[in-house]
This record gives structure tokens, C-alpha cells and sequence, in this order.
């Protein structure tokens, strides 16, 4: 397992060491130590995902202000969530 800490490491090159961590999970046949150690793995990856989404999004709706093309907020999220209600 890779141990590069999660702030030096790309955003694709994350979701690929993530999707290879779930496979690894789901396989099965690790020890304990060894599926505890790379959930924890999988779980910085994903924060470090999640906080450069939410930023990448932040720098998209700035751009779009500065060029005058944002008049409102734009929805982000899945769309599913009205359908949950």
C-alpha cells in the first residue's frame, strides 16, 4: 500500500488507489490489521477528495461571478434528493 500522505497525492491517482482499496475490501482475505489499515486509507482518500471537490467548486462559482456568468447559485448536488421525500 502506497504510504503518501493524501495532501501530496492527485486527485485521479487518489480515486485510483481508492477504487483499488474497495476491491481489495470486497475481495476479502486480509487480516484484520491489514483491511483496518487500508479502510483508514480509503477514508483520508476520500476526505482529501471531497475537500478538493468542494474546493474546485468554490473556484468554479468565482470564475463564473468575475465573468458575470453566475446570477444564481448553481445546485451541485444530485437532484435525487426531492425524489427521498
Amino acid at each position: 500500500m502506497m504510504t503518501e500522505e493524501t495532501n501530496d497525492i492527485k486527485f485521479e491517482k487518489a480515486l485510483e488507489e481508492l477504487e483499488k482499496i474497495v476491491n481489495e475490501l470486497e475481495k476479502g482475505g486480509l487480516s484484520l490489521e491489514d483491511s483496518l489499515d487500508k479502510f483508514s486509507r480509503g477514508m483520508k482518500l476520500i476526505k482529501m477528495c471531497h475537500t478538493r471537490l468542494d474546493k474546485a467548486e468554490k473556484e468554479i462559482e468565482l470564475v463564473l461571478k468575475e465573468n458575470g456568468e453566475f446570477s444564481k447559485t448553481v445546485n451541485f448536488e444530485d437532484d435525487n434528493e426531492d425524489e427521498d421525500k
